[in-house]
């Protein structure tokens, strides 16, 4: 009955509030179209093409905001009934149309912000003519979600397309919120225009010019010199991503910390959609609210945060490491072809050589949907798709060994050995080599119980370790791991897949340097938080959630920590 009412009385006023809306819009497209452009740039009734294109625009919805204000009448009578069954069949449609402009004009919206604008400059020019219009476009399009949804959910609720549209629709908010908040915390502890130690945007100019080396580099630390050449020691495929950039927009234009973050904001997303999934499977049991706390943990409350906005060279191979594992665990999950999942962990390791540990997580899953799907797994097909991965990972190796050769006439000379870096961690190298069992104690001390100290008298109170911090203590949440698990192979193959890494890593000739927190748990982080959701229920305990707000506090502080400290 109280829901009648309110349907009833929502309405009763939309007629109303779409007529302010059309009011507004009229004046803000009046006062947009009001003034002459320059004689040199008019193309129609004294407009330039480009103010006549996004004029016609705004009009066009204008004109839809009078048209649905005036709906409820245009429906009364015979014409009524045939326009009423129209809309009916075409509602799914309308409302697709309404969410995806709704997400472009607040989108761009944000991208008119400071200190966003700075990235889109082509909207400069623009900000002062169109922010206003842009968002009286989603408030009308966010109301026109809100109508069509309330006088057409009969014929909605089993839309197949809608389902769809929604799912893209929060996937997106959540791309531009963190790109937005990301932004905007790297502002606000003073992280803008710090290219320094970016190295990849430098490499991407002279790939280009068919060179694989930096000819005086504006700074050489971690960088290797080897006859007369400075190279990037670490895998390219940063830099290999920046080339297009490079070539449209000219090296010098490339904001690395920009491009890390865009492709952190699509960590969040993929997370989101991993943890989705995992739940359509029945393999988990989270309600949408809990996998955004989850999400918001993730990209806050851990090192993802501070690597993520750092745009350095060492980071972005972090960043996009864990894009590329997200990418192959989702299309695992969505029975993508084995290949697809193979070239998404061999794109990894030419990022980080350590990502190969990631594949036993993405074949136990596609082991158990072969399971769920036929009742038994046959030995011939886990065989099949396992050769499958390996074709284009062992590609992805043997592309790399190729890349050493060019650069040191070496397969296996990454050019650690004589890296112009710290001298404990060259010696280091030079004595046990880049992974050896010497250096077990120390990775595991600082992955697990390494601590900060009090400093009173300092300009900060609790500093951390810069050698590494333990993850439990960086992120209080994860010991929420501690709990009994299914025995399932998607979870025996996660936590395979952290076990591996764990030990690699511990073998490490460093701990990741100068860090806030312990950085390399970010190779292992998204089966990580895959155990995390597991025990998960439709509501999280609130001690949880207290966990996860310390989590994103300790995160904040660390970042502005290791960015000014």
């Amino acid at each position: 009955m109280m829901k009648k009412f309110s349907t009833d009385l929502q309405k009763r006023l939309a007629p109303f509030v779409f007529g302010a809306l059309f009011l507004i819009g009229l004046s803000l497209i009046v006062e947009f179209l009001a003034p002459r452009s320059e004689p040199e740039n008019q193309f129609f009734l004294g407009l330039s093409l480009r103010r006549f294109l996004l004029g016609t625009f705004f009009i066009f919805w204008g004109l839809l905001s009078l048209v649905l204000t005036v709906w409820d009448r245009l429906r009364v009578g015979r014409l009524g009934a045939t326009i009423e069954r129209s809309a009916n069949f075409w509602s799914p449609w309308v409302l697709v149309v309404f969410y995806l402009t709704a997400l472009l004009s607040i989108s761009l919206w944000i991208a008119m912000l400071p200190p966003i604008l700075g990235v889109f400059k082509f909207l400069r020019s623009m900000r002062e003519q169109l922010d206003a219009l842009f968002l009286w476009l989603f408030a009308f399009m966010a109301f026109g979600v809100a109508y069509v949804k309330m006088a057409y959910s009969h014929f909605l609720i089993e839309s197949r397309v809608v389902k769809h549209i929604e799912r893209f629709i929060f996937a997106s908010t959540i791309f531009v919120g963190v790109f937005f908040l990301y932004a905007h915390f790297a502002v606000l502890i003073g992280w803008v225009d710090k290219g320094k130690y970016a190295f990849w945007d430098l490499w991407a100019a002279e790939f280009i010019q068919g060179r694989l080396y930096i000819p005086n580099p504006p700074y050489t630390h971690d960088l290797t010199l080897y006859e007369g050449n400075w190279y990037i020691p670490m895998p390219p495929l940063p830099g290999i991503l920046m080339v297009p950039l490079a070539y449209w927009v000219g090296a010098e234009n490339i904001n690395a910390s920009y491009f890390s973050i865009f492709f952190s904001a699509l960590n969040g997303v993929l997370v989101f959609l991993i943890l989705e999934e995992l739940n359509q499977r029945k393999w988990l049991q989270l309600s949408r609210s809990v996998i955004l706390v989850l999400v918001v943990l993730f990209l806050f409350g851990t090192p993802h945060l501070w690597v993520g906005i750092s745009g350095r060279g060492w980071f972005v191979s972090q960043i996009l490491t864990v894009f590329f594992l997200a990418l192959a665990i989702y299309a695992a999950l969505r029975r993508w072809s084995a290949w697809w999942v193979g070239m998404f962990i061999g794109l990894a390791i030419t990022a980080r050589p350590n990502s190969l540990m990631t594949w036993p997580f993405v074949f136990a899953i596609s082991m158990q949907l072969l399971r769920e799907k036929q009742g038994r797994i046959h030995l011939k097909e886990a065989f099949f798709w396992s050769a499958k991965t390996a074709i284009p990972i062992l590609l992805a190796v043997a592309g790399l060994l190729y890349y050493n050769y060019l650069r040191f006439e070496d397969f296996l000379d990454f050019g650690y050995s004589n890296i112009n870096g710290g001298p404990a961690i060259v010696q280091n190298v030079q004595t046990w080599g880049v992974f050896h069992p010497h250096f077990v104690p120390r990775n595991l001390h600082a992955m697990f119980l390494e601590l900060p100290w009090i400093n009173p008298g300092g300009r900060w109170l609790i500093e951390p370790s810069a050698a590494g911090m333990s993850i439990f203590l960086t992120t209080p949440a994860l010991i929420y791991l501690f709990r009994r698990y299914p025995k399932a192979w998607w979870v025996i193959g996660a936590w395979t897949a952290i076990l591996f890494n764990i030990v690699l890593l511990s073998m490490y000739h460093n701990t990741g340097a100068h860090q806030f927190g312990y950085r390399y748990i970010l190779d292992l982080q998204v089966p990580l938080f895959a155990m995390l959701a597991v025990g998960m229920k439709e509501r999280i305990p609130w001690h949880f959630i207290l966990l996860v707000v310390l989590s994103v506090v300790i995160n904040l502080y660390g970042a502005n920590w290791f960015m000014n400290g």
